[in-house]
This record gives structure tokens, C-alpha cells and sequence, in this order.
């Protein structure tokens, strides 16, 4: 329960820091924000110091869970997840750059930073889910997600009306994938919402360490 939080702020902190020098320097050109926000909703995971990675379908069938998780009838197809979550991240990089010309093209401003708490709150969720596979904690969890998406589309809307409907469809697949990930915990035995000591344990590692790995 330490870890967890802990571990977000620190993500949290080390993006936030890294714009901020880039904004010391000057501007970025304007096609570079969307590529930075683009990779970033693909890759944040690399300035997490927890395992973040999503999961190998090639092991679970092409599905999002392994193959001995029961799953509602109702789940997507394995092979829809990768396009919906590749148009978001499109739809975040877009709004993005709506937002950073209209707060004096700063990258460390308030409603940027929003979408980059929701971002590393989503690799948490990731390290909880798809690497610890804890089930419950996964379910109460995945509240915060929830949470933090629709705060950054607040935002962005405040910001820009533009910005907030194109961020929108973000908060509408999180809203369905809360539903799928309390339906797979119910189908699953209902495992304990708060993480036991049950061998699970938690791997800190360093920032960028999967460019390394890589």
C-alpha cells in the first residue's frame, strides 16, 4: 500500500521534471509535442520504478488475460485491444497539443501534468495487473485509473473544449474496462482487495531500465 502510491509520485516526479527542463530551455517545435505525448502514452512505463509491462499475448492466445482467467462473454477480442489502446494514445497526443498552444506552449502546466498523473497512475494499475496479477487490489484500483482519466479530460476540456472531447473516448474505454476488470474478479474467486504477503512481492527498479533491457 506504501509501494504503490509511492512509486506513482515518483514517476510522476521525474516526467514532471524533465519537462520543466525542457521548457528551461525553450519551446519545443510544435510537431514534437505530440510525438513526446504520443510516446509517452505508449512508453511512460519507462520512467516507472515498478515492472509496468503489458501483457505477452503471445503466451495467453492473443487474449488480454491468461487463458485460466474466466472473463465475462461480453470481453473484447484479444486482437481489438492494440487498436483501441493505439487510437487513444493518438487521441492523447492530439489533445495534447491543443492544450500546449493554448497554456503558452509549456509543457509543465497544470492540465499537461493532469494526463501525466493519470499516465503513470495506469502503469501502477499495469505492474498490479498484468505483472503481480493481483486480482483484487487490480479491482480497487483500477478506480484511481478511472479517477484520474476523467480528472485529465476535465481539465482539458476547462482548458479547451476541443482538447476534452477529443480525450473523452479515454475516459469511455476506461469506464468499460473498470466494468470487465470487476467482472473478472467476481468470475475469478473474488481475491482480497488489499494485497496480502502472499510471495507477490514487488521489484523496485531504475528509471529507463527497459531501454536498457531493450
Amino acid at each position: 500500500l506504501f509501494i504503490y502510491p509511492a512509486a506513482t509520485a515518483a514517476q510522476f516526479g521525474l516526467i514532471a521534471s524533465l519537462f520543466k527542463a525542457i521548457d528551461a530551455v525553450g519551446p519545443l517545435p510544435a510537431f514534437a509535442v505530440p510525438t513526446l505525448f504520443l510516446f509517452l502514452s505508449l512508453r511512460s512505463r519507462i520512467f516507472s520504478l515498478l515492472p509496468a509491462s503489458r501483457p505477452n499475448r503471445a503466451e495467453q492466445d492473443g487474449k488480454a488475460t491468461p487463458v485460466e482467467v474466466k472473463r465475462p462473454s461480453w470481453t473484447p477480442p484479444g486482437i481489438a485491444f492494440p487498436f483501441i489502446w493505439s487510437t487513444i494514445s493518438l487521441l492523447r497526443a492530439s489533445s495534447s497539443l491543443v492544450v500546449w498552444r493554448a497554456t503558452s506552449r509549456v509543457l509543465a502546466s497544470p492540465p499537461l501534468l493532469v494526463l501525466v498523473l493519470h499516465l503513470c497512475v495506469g502503469d501502477t494499475w499495469n505492474c498490479i495487473t498484468n505483472v503481480e496479477r493481483r486480482q483484487g487490489t487490480s479491482a480497487l484500483g483500477v478506480f484511481a485509473v478511472l479517477a484520474s482519466v476523467y480528472a485529465a479530460v476535465g481539465v482539458y476540456f476547462q482548458t479547451v473544449p476541443l482538447a476534452g472531447k477529443l480525450l473523452a473516448p479515454s475516459a469511455v474505454w476506461i469506464s468499460i474496462a473498470t466494468v470487465l476488470t470487476w467482472s473478472i474478479w467476481n468470475l475469478n474467486g473474488r481475491q482480497p482487495l488489499l494485497p496480502k504477503a502472499d510471495g507477490k512481492s514487488v521489484t523496485l527498479r531504475l528509471p529507463l531500465s527497459d531501454i536498457l533491457e531493450n
